[in-house]
């Protein structure tokens, strides 16, 4: 019930624009107080912060070469905000994965201003502990805990969802953490592709197995 009625709150403030309030009894809710309740419970962010979308932010972006296919790199005055792979012609459908993300952004490509992160990203001369690459994490409170769990996975190394789970003091919310790497907006510097099942395996990766096996082997041969 709580999970049907979170859909048709996401309905409500998303596609028809209501307000909280009258989201609220729309909903049958007693007030925004409940609202607010349902989103901090299945989505650790307020139903204000979910409405939004990223409206207000300027995210700068272009496509580049790296090691792993087409990369799209997204930056913000403040640093690094996504990078995300394309497949040959699957350009387009990258951008919008991206772009769903934060749809009220206001997006310019800048190929010019994002070749410089590129760099720093896929090339290893680049890496220097005395520059370290600025990241922003645009997120709910869980999934940046998950983000920056995964940041502390060493370089050639793995961890499994149940250890990052243990990690932030949630050890029973595996699955949650699972998605929460799937969401990950910074593919790649957010080393989502270092998290495995339990057994070892590889499980899924939202740019594709063959890429996650890519990555994990580049690791292995840089190590």
């Amino acid at each position: 019930m709580q999970a049907i009625t979170l859909d048709h709150a996401k309905t409500l403030l998303g596609a028809e624009r209501l307000p909280l309030l009258d989201t609220s009894y729309e909903l049958g809710l007693s007030g925004p107080g409940r609202l607010h309740d349902l989103f901090v419970t299945h989505e650790a962010m307020s139903p204000g912060e979910w409405k939004s979308g990223g409206e207000g932010l300027l995210i700068r972006y272009g496509f580049h070469l790296s090691p792993f296919g087409r990369s799209l790199v997204m930056i913000t005055d403040r640093g690094l905000a996504g990078v995300a792979f394309a497949d040959a012609g699957g350009e387009s459908a990258t951008f919008e994965d991206m772009r769903a993300r934060w749809p009220e952004a206001t997006y310019v490509e800048d190929i010019a201003a994002t070749e410089a992160y590129a760099r720093r990203i896929f090339d290893p001369e680049e890496w220097s502990s005395d520059r370290p690459l600025k990241v922003v994490l645009i997120g709910t409170d869980f999934q940046v805990q998950v983000w920056e769990s995964l940041l502390k996975i060493p370089f050639g190394k793995a961890k499994s969802y149940s250890d990052i789970a243990a990690e932030i003091g949630r050890p029973k919310a595996s699955r949650a953490v699972g998605a929460a790497i799937g969401r990950n907006p910074v593919s790649f510097v957010v080393p989502c592709h270092r998290a495995l099942g339990k057994s070892g395996a590889l499980t899924g990766y939202h740019w594709g197995l063959t890429r996650k096996r890519a990555m994990l082997g580049w690791e292995a041969g840089q190590a």
